[in-house]
């Protein structure tokens, strides 16, 4: 069964050309899928409107997918992908003023879901709904396996955390985050939610310890 989802999820999407107005074209398409997302919602999207609102025609729009659907899977994937560069950079760049690595990832992660969390929201509806669950949890378990690769850089000394302890954390926050997203939360962008997300992980390493 897994499988047979799996091959459902790839047999949706068409092989995007890597030319440069290729890139373009598919950006376009994304840009404007996003905006009808955001403001109308799943049900206004069509691919005639995606075309109109890209600047491109029905049939150019066909040419890269070859129907709403594989749009909004391909668009969930960069998603993903989008999270787990923001939130990997932040842990490991060493030229942020913001020397607590922890506090940079939970802004990163912040960020990268507020970003149209309407559409965001309704791309992994649909990417789960053809069963890409797998996929979805793919960018936790990666920020989790940079984190212990850089263990000694981010948390102070005496505070590793085991991979079971990281694996809880990061699930945790990651979850607290979405939620707070979708709920449109007023407080998203107060410093006070991102000290108390700082404040959970610091507070769980030192009671697992």
């Amino acid at each position: 069964m897994a499988a047979r989802k799996r091959n459902k999820v790839r047999e949706t999407t068409r092989r995007i050309p890597r030319r440069s107005n290729g890139r373009a074209t598919q950006a376009a398409i994304f840009e404007a899928t996003a905006r009808i997302l955001q403001s109308d919602g799943r049900e206004a999207l069509n691919t005639n409107l995606i075309a109109q609102k890209a600047g491109i025609s029905i049939g150019a729009l066909y040419g890269y997918f070859p129907n709403k659907q594989s749009i909004l899977l391909a668009m969930a994937r960069r998603e993903l992908d989008a999270i787990r560069e923001r939130v990997t950079g932040a842990l490991t760049d060493p030229h942020d003023p913001e020397r607590d690595a922890v506090r940079r990832a939970v802004r990163a992660l912040i960020a990268g879901y507020n970003a149209r969390g309407k559409a965001r929201r309704i791309l992994m509806e649909t990417l789960f709904a053809h069963g890409g669950n797998e996929e979805m949890a793919r960018p936790v378990y990666e920020i989790a396996e940079t984190l212990v690769a850089h263990v000694g850089h981010i948390f102070p000394a005496g505070a590793a955390p085991s991979r079971i302890t990281l694996f809880v954390l990061t699930r945790a926050v990651d979850s607290v985050i979405r939620t707070a997203t979708y709920e449109h939360v007023d407080f998203l962008h107060e410093r006070a939610f991102e000290d108390e997300l700082v404040r959970l992980v610091y507070g769980y390493l030192g009671n697992a310890s």
